[in-house]
């Protein structure tokens, strides 16, 4: 996995750029990438800087999802928005990812 985000502003809010591929139960491959948002809060930037962040950080991302494989050539089709958060401490990552439809 390739997370590129650029450090945190000094409005708290920094800008994510990821890239991931995952293999399915069948062997199928997905590529994921994906350019968000991570809210730091209003004093965010001097948080960061300082690495104490909130527990909890919300996400907010647009995935794109890219895959070769019959089976799942559907999900290239697909417009997407995430809602997630972030948990600095076990560096753990956790969205809702929903499709316009």
């Amino acid at each position: 996995m390739a997370v590129i985000g650029r450090q945190c502003d000094k409005d708290g809010v920094a800008l994510l750029d990821v890239r991931v591929t995952f293999e399915t139960h069948d062997g199928a491959l997905i590529l994921v990438t994906y350019h968000g948002v991570v809210d730091f809060g209003e004093d965010g930037h001097d948080k960061f800087l300082s690495g104490n962040l909130p527990p909890v950080v919300q996400l907010r991302i647009s995935p794109r999802f890219i895959t070769s494989h019959p089976q799942y050539l559907w999900l290239n089709r697909l417009h997407c928005f995430g809602v997630g958060e972030y948990r600095p401490a076990t560096n753990q990552a956790m969205y809702d990812v929903y499709a316009v439809l």
